[in-house]
């Protein structure tokens, strides 16, 4: 029931938005929930150095989490910071080939991640798999879906599917992808500016 108001209160916090969130909106942060089956905020802002996020989830037992990312483009995270255990990544290779990524259909990278006193190394593919549109309240913006593999030290691949809005520079939904089945991890349904929240 909590989840069900905390959205309420947000689309009720003031008269409908003026316009739909763009690109233009990150500098002064953009919005993004979900209320079932867990209750997801990602409040996104463009920073001088990069993407800021600060997600804020509460399970179905009602426990509250904080997740922090830093990214330096929407699709490539540099570091997560989950209760206090902070993994750091970077990568060899342009992520700026990212924005282009429709035209030119896959981008390889080299990813190196810094964890509990770890590195480890591996490669990551990003594999354009198709475009189309998506409807967030009153709003729709055109997205590609995208698939990410990265393989692990003992050769098993990991697999996610990201449907990515690039006009706002956004993830709207990701989801695992197992031999087991497709479990997904977010799918946002509520989107606005921080601006729109605070009204």
């Amino acid at each position: 029931m909590r989840r069900i108001t905390t959205l309420a209160l947000i689309v009720a916090a003031g008269p409908a938005m003026a316009t739909c969130p763009t690109r233009a909106d990150l500098r002064e942060g953009i919005v993004l929930v979900q209320n079932e089956p867990i209750f997801i905020r990602a409040d996104i802002e463009l920073r001088p150095d990069g993407f800021n996020e600060v997600r804020l989830i509460t399970d179905a037992d009602e426990v509250k989490s904080v997740v922090t990312l830093t990214y330096d483009h929407a699709l490539a995270p540099t570091s997560v910071n989950e209760g206090g255990e902070v993994r750091l990544l970077s990568y060899t290779g342009d992520t700026g080939a990212l924005d282009d990524l429709a035209r030119l259909g896959d981008v390889s990278l080299s990813l190196t991640e810094v964890s509990m006193g770890e590195e480890t190394t591996r490669p990551v593919l990003f594999n354009h798999v198709g475009d189309g549109t998506r409807g967030i309240l009153d709003c729709t913006y055109d997205t590609w879906t995208i698939r990410v593999m990265e393989a692990g030290a003992s050769g098993e691949i990991d697999t996610r599917e990201i449907e990515y809005a690039p006009e706002i520079g956004a993830i709207l939904s990701e989801r695992q992808i197992t031999p087991d089945g497709d479990e997904t991890l977010y799918d946002y349904t509520w989107i606005g500016t921080s601006a729109d929240v605070a009204r």
